[in-house]
């Protein structure tokens, strides 16, 4: 019975560790969903299809265009000629095939060259659609580190809002039990009660952070939140990583470099859409196969036709809307323009702001460090000499709570310094 009993316990405590390890995420784990399921990238990936395929259909303006086509009558009534040839006017009903078969054949041979004008449009449409792609893969590996990191900070400020909580209960027992002695005062207890609801407040606080952080982290990644726990460990700032780091002369992000092909893409559409006044010649071969002697779909009566030419079109007036379209097109010209220009001027703010960001982060982070380590000096001091009886329970109080103070700069100054890290790297285009 015991053997039963020990060998259930261990199956349940077996199948406990593998329903947590299932509901835990680290850090690869979140960039591997974020790879796989992600909205953003899922949407550039079809918008970098959708761009090959208008690349495809620009090609199709070099090659010839084949038509079939077919009609049959089921009642009819021709129209008719008046004749007379001298001896009175008669009627003569006008031949027209009952049935008719025809194939067509249609080659754009010049249009001033805006079919070749359309297609390196699509064609830069196209490549800058690939750097996009690759770029939200980027950016969203980029931005879940951010948000992993920032549920894991939410998760160690928890724990410290725990641990000031049950500090500060364990404080109230203590003055109520000096002030019952008559060692404590009611001022004493009344302190430490502010102080406690202020720090069960921010406990509530701390909680609902971890809770939005996970949530946060699972929206962007496209997963439902199941209560899945957040793995890992802030990692360390290290300030000699970007001190020498200087701007490169050559911006390599590929955000940037499909700007610059959206730019090449707008002007291409807008030669396209000015060559509209242009005259356009193309050759044409028709073959018709006709029935106009009887209705019959299997009859003999079947005669053939043909034709070659040449055609031209010129869209001599077309109430301004070629027009238009050419103008808009210039307008679109001046807007990809613009925005890569001011693209190529933010980034240069970029590169400082963050880079600056993360030096005093770094720092920060290392005199918050210092501060624990005093701090916790503080609190053994503190409680050797209360317990001496050279000290209050008050100032003990107060260096412990600088203590929970300083653990909670610390994770601060981490995030902080993460964040710039991530968006340096993001203005960099690359991973230091």
């Amino acid at each position: 019975m015991k053997r039963s009993k020990l060998a259930t316990l261990t199956l349940l405590s077996v199948f406990a560790l593998n329903t947590q390890a299932a509901n835990t995420l680290t850090l690869e784990d979140t960039l591997k969903i974020a790879d796989e399921s992600s909205p953003q990238v899922k949407r550039a990936e079809a918008a970098k299809d959708e761009a090959s395929w208008k690349k495809v259909e620009a090609y199709s303006q070099f090659l010839p265009r084949v038509t079939l086509g077919g009609s049959h009558l089921l009642d009819s009534k021709f129209m008719v000629e008046q004749m007379d040839l001298g001896a009175g006017p008669f009627s003569i009903e006008l031949i027209q095939p009952y049935t008719i078969w025809s194939a067509r054949a249609e080659w754009l041979i010049f249009d001033g060259l805006a079919n070749y004008d359309r297609y390196s449009s699509m064609s830069y449409g196209a490549t800058a659609a690939e750097k996009e792609a690759d770029w939200a893969r980027f950016q969203i590996n980029q931005e879940t580190k951010v948000k992993f990191y920032k549920s894991l900070a939410a998760v160690e400020l928890e724990k410290v809002a725990n641990q000031n909580v049950r500090t500060l209960e364990d404080h109230l027992s203590r003055a109520k039990a000096f002030r019952q002695s008559g060692a404590g005062t009611n001022f004493d207890v009344l302190r430490v009660e502010v102080q406690l609801n202020e720090a069960q407040s921010e406990k509530l606080n701390a909680e609902d952070n971890t809770i939005l952080a996970r949530q946060n982290l699972l929206t962007g990644l496209g997963v439902e939140d199941q209560g899945q726990l957040i793995s890992g460990a802030l990692p360390v700032p290290e300030a000699q990583k970007v001190a020498d780091l200087k701007k490169p002369t050559k911006i390599e992000r590929l955000d940037y470099q499909a700007l610059q092909d959206r730019e090449l893409a707008s002007h291409k559409a807008w030669l396209a859409a000015y060559k509209h006044w242009v005259p356009k010649f193309s050759v044409f071969g028709q073959a018709d196969y006709y029935n106009n002697v009887s209705k019959g779909l299997t009859d003999q009566d079947f005669n053939n036709a043909y034709s070659v030419g040449v055609n031209m079109t010129w869209n001599v007036f077309d109430g301004f809307a070629s027009s238009a379209q050419s103008a808009q097109a210039d307008a679109r010209q001046v807007q990809a323009r613009e925005t890569t220009r001011q693209a190529k001027l933010k980034d240069a703010y970029d590169f400082d702001f963050w880079k600056r960001r993360y030096l005093y982060s770094a720092a920060l982070y290392k005199a918050k460090t210092v501060d624990v380590e005093k701090a916790q000096e503080s609190v053994r001091l503190a409680t050797q000499s209360f317990k001496a009886g050279t000290r209050t329970s008050s100032e003990v109080l107060d260096a412990e709570l600088d203590l929970f103070r300083a653990r909670a700069g610390v994770v601060n100054a981490q995030v902080s310094a993460l964040e710039a890290l991530i968006n340096l790297e993001l203005s960099l285009g690359k991973e230091l």
